[in-house]
């Protein structure tokens, strides 16, 4: 892996049509590249981690999401039920994809895509990767993908106001390609949005 990442298609994993679906090389390179004996994905969404670890052979990764089809498992009141030296986990950005009520299901109020407000979404963020991380192995890894997020000419930027979990081992720029904002023309010094963030944070101790 390098410091930045680019893949031109999302592959042939998971659900392409669903929203916000990260593309499954990210996991892939993850994976292969720490080879973690026990691999916990997160916001589990579209099934993409799901279908690349069942085909890297990994059967006894676990996926874990809101969603019922991924058990229901809810990062703000349920415990980690397992502790690996991986995990995946890519969250809402706040409510540029409302998914409970919207992507899957019934409206729910501890979707992180439902925060009331940004400061709310934030705090909700920082409550659930503090869980992840203490649910490591020392040693493990936690990887985070995130974006930024611009709504009413307002930039925000998750990594700056989030805490950060644990030690900041390697700051990944994912690039973004077939975005929306790359398919128009924008008036004035607008710069679009065609990046996302993959945080590495590394558990060293107890």
């Amino acid at each position: 892996m390098r410091s930045v990442l680019s893949y031109p298609v999302r592959g042939k994993w998971g659900k392409s049509d669903y929203r916000g679906n990260c593309s499954g090389y990210v996991i892939l390179d993850l994976l292969k590249f720490y080879k973690p004996q026990k691999f916990l994905e997160v916001f589990a969404g579209g099934g993409t981690g799901y279908e690349v670890a069942k085909e890297l052979g990994f059967t006894n990764s676990v996926h874990l999401d809101l969603n019922p089809q991924w058990g229901g498992w809810n990062a703000l009141k349920d415990e980690v039920p397992v502790s690996t030296d991986l995990i995946f986990s890519h969250p809402p950005y706040f409510d540029m994809v409302v998914y409970s009520g919207q992507v899957w299901g019934e409206a729910h109020d501890d979707d992180l895509s439902r925060a009331l407000s940004y400061q709310d979404y934030i705090d909700k963020l920082d409550r659930v990767n503090i869980k992840l991380m203490n649910s490591l192995r020392v040693g493990g890894r936690l990887a985070i993908l995130i974006g930024d997020y611009r709504r009413n000419a307002k930039y925000y930027s998750i990594i700056k106001d989030m805490n950060y979990p644990g030690t900041l081992e390697s700051h990944i720029i994912k690039l973004q390609h077939n975005v929306a904002s790359g398919r128009y023309q924008y008036r004035g010094r607008f710069v679009p949005i065609v990046h996302e963030h993959l945080l590495i944070f590394r558990k060293t101790t107890r």
